[in-house]
């Protein structure tokens, strides 16, 4: 059999399995896609035993309230409770609660043809269906029994469109989900709960023609207090079907399946590890410029605030976080250079020097790295005591650095040992003394691996919070993990401001990385290569 009779019969099928899936999405498209349930009417009655006259009559008054109901078609059920109870004199109490549930079941059809978001989503979904055949039939026009590699640029292009469009239908099959969510449970219960939300009566009145054809006029905000919606298992059908149109779509433009989609899928998964690392900075940032109220909505009615704050901010610099921030930088600042110039001297005497007690001072340096810093708060007082030192920003950047210092110092080694003596030893054979070989050759060599260093040991110090917590008592020496902690409190936390506050703690940080990051990849791997 010929390649090109081969690309021919693998076109036709491709384009059959998306013809039929295309079938299966428009059946689907018929079946109840979502399933509403709400209360349309409660009968509680008091001092009632199962079975008694009251019973039967609260039963009677139930029953007559679903007949009413079932008269549209709608499916309607009962359902009953029971409380019993001791009172005080020791006789048994009963109450007797009869609920009747409307449920209405609606398809994507009837979604289409209404006024609110998830419509939209599925108007785009049905379109990005049909466009993705209408594309692929173009690109098929002529070139039915062309190999793929051979295609011209047109065909090519069409083709392609065509795969993307099918990706996007397979999108809004769960953006059809949530969006759906969000309408019927979020944003009616903010309007249920008295809240301002734009377009609320428009929204009241599309929920009143959708699901109860117009019937329920006043009684709106009443039936959608007690309402539920569950997307149905056609829903996963459909993304089913979606799916077997991109195969098809795939198979059309690439002439296979497998190569396509293990990079298609490697691609997912950076997208989703991206999206799961992202998210706290996303709660991050738009809680820092929400409301008070909407800080406590941890269900998150509003993905946005619905009113930006940016008081906030100001708010929260009336307060000392600009203070904190500077205290911060200025021991950041001086502990990185504090252990950097301790650091480099010290590593250059571990890769280049050979004395006495060269690897007892290498063991004493990675035991240092065993004691906690909580450990040892006690003598660490006592010392910054003794020294003057306490509640100063100068102890504690002489504290960060003896703890960064032996992590620079292996990191440093490393690096110095990845670089070839022979480079010294040139340097001095021209003239250069140790110290000038070490500054103006090995330094700058090493330069990416001093960069690493050099944002590990200011992280490092820009992160500490216990040793800070415990030696510093004035409030206007406080470095920003620490003083932050002014907006939580035993009986309230204050979320907008300390978002606020961790947002602009993250800025210096954010703004080194951006300055250096072009040399932190090579200086992680500096000291992994022998020269």
């Amino acid at each position: 059999m010929s390649a090109k009779s081969s690309a021919g019969r693998k076109n036709r099928a491709a384009l059959l399995i998306c013809a039929a899936a295309a079938l299966a999405i428009a059946v689907l498209m018929c079946l109840p896609l979502v399933r509403f349930t709400t209360s349309v009417y409660t009968k509680r009655s008091a001092n009632t035993f199962v079975g008694d006259e009251k019973y039967e009559a609260a039963l009677a008054e139930a029953q007559a309230a679903k007949a009413e109901f079932e008269a549209d078609g709608s499916e309607v059920t009962i359902e009953e409770s029971v409380t019993e109870r001791v009172n005080s004199k020791g006789e048994t109490t009963s109450m007797v609660a009869f609920e009747v549930r409307q449920t209405v079941k609606r398809s994507g059809w009837d979604f289409l043809a209404a006024g609110f978001a998830p419509a939209t989503v599925m108007r785009v979904l049905v379109l990005a269906v049909a466009l993705s055949l209408v594309l692929a039939l173009l690109g098929l026009r002529g070139t039915m029994d062309t190999l793929h590699r051979d295609l011209s640029g047109a065909a090519v292009n069409l083709r392609a469109a065509a795969c993307v469009c099918g990706a996007a239908a397979i999108l809004m099959a769960p953006v059809f989900s949530m969006v759906s969510t969000y309408t019927f449970s979020r944003q009616v219960g903010l309007i249920i709960g008295g809240n301002a939300v734009s377009g609320a009566d428009a929204l009241l009145e599309r929920m009143d023609a959708f699901l109860y054809g117009g019937t329920a006029g006043e009684r709106i905000t009443d039936l959608l207090g007690g309402l539920s919606e569950q997307v149905t298992p056609v829903l996963l059908l459909m993304l089913l079907a979606l799916c077997v149109l991109l195969g098809g779509l795939i198979v059309i433009w690439r002439g296979g399946l497998a190569k396509t989609l293990s990079r298609a899928g490697l691609y997912l998964f950076v997208i989703v590890v991206s999206v799961l690392i992202l998210y706290p900075f996303y709660v991050m940032l738009i809680t820092a410029f929400r409301s008070n109220a909407e800080t406590t909505d941890m269900y998150f009615l509003h993905m946005l605030p619905t009113r930006w704050i940016w008081s906030n901010l100001k708010d929260i610099v009336d307060r000392g976080v600009l203070r904190f921030l500077l205290n911060s930088i200025m021991l950041s600042t001086g502990a990185t250079v504090i252990a950097m110039l301790c650091g480099i001297p010290a590593a250059y005497a571990m890769a280049r020097m050979n004395f006495k007690g060269k690897k007892i001072f290498l063991g004493f340096v990675i035991m240092s790295q065993m004691f906690s810093p909580v450990v040892l708060l006690v003598g660490i007082s006592q010392l910054m005591n003794t020294l003057h030192l306490n509640d100063t920003i100068i102890g504690l950047m002489l504290i960060n650095a003896a703890f960064n210092q032996a992590f620079a110092i292996w990191l440093l080694r490393g690096t110095f040992v990845s670089i070839s003596p022979e480079m010294e030893q040139a340097a001095c054979i021209d003239g250069c003394s140790t110290v000038g070989a070490l500054v103006n050759i090995l330094l700058p060599m090493a330069a990416p691996g001093i960069v690493t260093t050099l944002i590990f040991v200011f992280i490092n110090s820009w992160n500490e919070y216990t040793i800070s917590t415990v030696l510093i008592s004035t409030p206007t020496n406080k470095p920003i993990t620490v003083g932050i902690t002014q907006f939580s409190s035993f009986n309230m936390i204050e979320w907008q401001y300390l978002f606020a506050a961790a947002l602009l703690a993250t800025i210096p940080v954010v703004i080194l990385f951006m300055c250096i990051e072009k040399h932190l990849a090579a200086g992680l791997t500096s000291g992994g290569v022998k020269g």
